[in-house]
């Protein structure tokens, strides 16, 4: 394995998905449960816990929690130390979005909250349509801090392709640069030998249909081509209501431009953003270079 092989064992993208979980921390078990009640109403994934540090434990163990739910007062540690203690662990792995709950709607205790990246704030009682307004942003939020995340560690391999090598490395390494005829062939060997498991697994079980999208989008970018929602979805092996909601996703966080074709006002066109594809060529890059052979 090479120098920048196990660099890039470090740098895991987050998981990316139509929603995150949604973790509950209130010390009132009452109040916990109807909440969880409402949540698990509106369609979300959630999990509870009536204690803060046990709270921290189980963000630790669950990537999928991407969503906080807390009380302002609750005893040994109130929400916004809660938010602190999230920001000082968790903030340089991975994106979660705070949303604090309190029965005293005081500017004061908002201002705390806001001060602590509290997304949005709610007093008691909480209803039904107040909390789904606030979920909603807070999802959106959350989708597209995770894209920002992922793109950032595109980045980051990249920059570490161009760190310096030991010199053994380097002299295994081919010196010139891939042309772009020859990167073009590549991540369609990648984007081949993807969907080739569909022969032998169940592509249910290693779906990624955001990495798809981005690849398909990538071959295009390359080619310095826009291509529509369609093409794109049908290269992702899942159904196209499910990859629309991950081209929406992408878009929403920043990574793919989608507008309307000039020639034809009844479609639209999408392509990956400069730096997205900045970022992707990169990585292919780093690649060719590291293997030489198509790697999914």
């Amino acid at each position: 394995m090479s120098f920048a092989d196990r660099a890039f064992e470090k740098l895991t993208p987050l998981p990316e998905g139509s929603q995150c979980e949604i973790l509950i921390v209130d010390d009132d078990e009452e109040c916990l449960d109807e909440y969880a009640e409402m949540i698990e109403a509106l369609g979300y994934p959630c999990q509870k816990t009536t204690s803060p540090g046990h709270a921290l434990r189980m963000i630790a163990d669950n990537p999928r929690i991407g969503i906080v739910l807390a009380d302002f007062r609750m005893p040994l540690m109130d929400g916004v130390t809660m938010l602190e203690e999230l920001s000082a662990r968790f903030a340089s792995l991975r994106p979660i979005v705070a949303i604090i709950i309190t029965g005293d709607g005081s500017l004061d205790v908002a201002v705390q909250a806001m001060r602590s990246n509290a997304i949005d704030f709610l007093t008691k009682p909480v209803g039904r349509n107040g909390l789904a307004a606030s979920l909603r942003r807070a999802a959106t939020r959350w989708a597209q801090l995770v894209g920002q995340f992922n793109l950032a560690q595109i980045l980051a391999r990249r920059d570490l392709v161009h760190a310096p090598i030991p010199i053994a490395a380097a002299t295994r390494r081919e010196a010139r640069e891939p042309t772009p005829e020859e990167l073009q062939a590549f991540v369609r060997s990648i984007i081949k030998s993807r969907k080739s498991r569909s022969t032998f697994l169940d592509t249910s079980l290693f779906a990624d249909p955001a990495w798809d999208i981005l690849l398909e989008l990538a071959s295009a970018g390359l080619k310095q081509k826009a291509v529509p929602p369609s093409s794109v979805c049908a290269a992702t092996q899942v159904p196209f209501t499910t990859a629309l909601r991950y081209v929406r996703q992408l878009v929403a966080a920043g990574l793919v431009r989608r507008w309307q074709d000039p020639e034809d006002k009844r479609r639209t066109l999408l392509a990956l953003e400069p730096t997205t594809l900045e970022a992707i060529t990169g990585y292919l890059v780093s690649m060719w270079h590291s293997h030489g052979i198509p790697v999914g």
